[in-house]
């Protein structure tokens, strides 16, 4: 593999013709007249900063004349050599990156030849020789502009705004204890054992955001499409779109044909389904995250459950860790909203008092989340109580909400009912019209 780039060198040169400013980004980033690979490029750049250094603007004739005064301009290609950089591009918008990828370069046949020095002499070296080496190595690497992108100046941040924005839940007590929803850029994680209400509730989540606006993605390991689209439409439909029927195992509800069509056509562009198709790793996961959130404009992600997912790594616990780090930097990179479901472990049903380390698997998968909630259910009741054990935005936890359940409706609701009342919007709205 060549370590040096043709293009890169002589596209900067060409940048400093055009815009002599150039050269104040090539010291920012360090580079040196040296980190070019051919000498006529190295010459080059040396000359334009000697003029660009005494105030002389920087252009074919000025710099022809400052080489053939030191006796370089052959050296530096001639004439014509500088002539043919001038046509090379017409703007320096890319300049940046080509002096990254010329310093890049530089730096490895720095350490190749930093090695290539030491191999020959390695069963001559003592400890103090070793330490010397790898010193001389930190310095080259520090001498990279790839390194200095590692930090930031403090006085380069902008100010965050007070609100970083949010997706209201739709039940006010979660909303108010979490500060207005769950705020965009943050990995939430739902617990609970399996038959406490995690889907449902997930459900009217999905339905509310998709009601403000917000588009939605959905993956199931363990629902088929079919099964997972007919819990959403029953959450969503309206009491004029719900039929009763009664089969021999008694009396249950469907969606009208009418209702479901009205669904379909509203989340038409606004809720996608993760392909039963794709293998269910953290790749193709976070490669469909990404796709969605910059093409379809999601930002609501629900991923039931951790347990379904093939993810790399040594061990189980490996895997959850890199699919869960993966989930936490894509929700900040992106400013998204994502919802990961994680099965309780079972000594949970042995505690008294509830806690984040209760979920199965990796004991770091609390700490990566912004949010955990633990769903339950007491006493065979069809109540289900959502409780707030993690909460990295507001502070406020150990909040209990109560939610009874309506097994018509598929939703949960409060004492208020409104959660169980409420019109999500899918309906076209009919206006009157005018007689005249």
């Amino acid at each position: 593999m060549n370590l040096y780039d043709l293009d890169a060198e002589r596209n900067i040169l060409s940048c400093v013709f055009l815009e002599n400013d150039v050269i104040i980004e090539g010291n920012r980033v360090n580079l040196c007249a040296d980190d070019f690979f051919y000498t006529q490029h190295s010459i080059i750049y040396t000359y334009m900063k000697k003029l660009y250094d005494t105030n002389i603007g920087i252009d074919p004739v000025t710099l022809r004349s400052e080489l053939e005064k030191n006796d370089m301009l052959e050296k530096a290609g001639g004439i014509s050599y500088l002539a043919g950089l001038t046509a090379l591009i017409s703007v320096s918008d890319n300049v940046s990156f080509h002096m990254k990828i010329v310093k890049d370069l530089a730096t490895k046949r720095s350490i190749k030849d930093l090695l290539s020095n030491t191999t020959k002499d390695i069963k001559k070296l003592d400890s103090k020789d070793l330490l010397q080496f790898s010193d001389d190595l930190k310095a080259t690497l520090f001498d990279s502009g790839n390194v200095e992108d590692l930090i930031i100046d403090v006085s380069t941040i902008a100010p965050q705004v007070d609100d970083v924005g949010s997706i209201q839940t739709g039940f006010s007590a979660i909303d108010s204890a979490t500060g207005g929803g769950l705020n965009f850029g943050t990995l939430t994680v739902l617990t609970g054992n399996p038959g406490s209400g995690k889907s449902t509730f997930l459900n009217q989540i999905l339905s509310n955001a998709m009601s403000l606006g917000f588009n939605g993605f959905l993956y199931s390991g363990e629902l088929s499409y079919q099964m997972s689209l007919d819990w959403f439409c029953k959450t969503v439909a309206n009491p004029n779109h719900l039929s009763s029927c009664i089969n021999s195992f008694g009396r249950y509800t469907k969606v009208t044909p009418e209702g479901r069509e009205e669904i379909l056509n509203w989340a038409k562009d606004r809720l996608f389904y993760y392909s039963k198709d794709a293998t269910a790793d953290e790749i193709n996961l976070v490669n469909a995250i990404e796709y969605a959130a910059i093409k379809k404009n999601v930002k609501l992600f629900i991923l039931d459950n951790l347990m379904t997912l093939e993810c790399s790594g040594s061990d189980k616990y490996e895997k959850q860790i890199i699919a869960v780090k993966s989930l936490k930097n894509l929700a900040k990179k992106y400013d998204l909203v994502i919802i990961l479901v994680a099965h309780s472990n079972k000594s949970s049903l042995l505690n008294r008092e509830p806690h984040v380390f209760e979920i199965s698997g990796a004991s770091e998968i609390p700490n990566l989340a912004d949010y955990v909630f633990k769903a339950t259910r007491e006493n065979s009741e069809p109540e289900t109580y959502i409780l707030l054990l993690k909460n990295r935005i507001t502070g406020i936890i150990k909040k209990k909400l109560k939610l009874h359940f309506d097994s018509d409706r598929k939703r949960f609701f409060t004492q208020g009912k409104s959660e169980l009342q409420k019109d999500y919007g899918y309906s076209p709205k009919l206006e009157q019209g005018s007689f005249l």
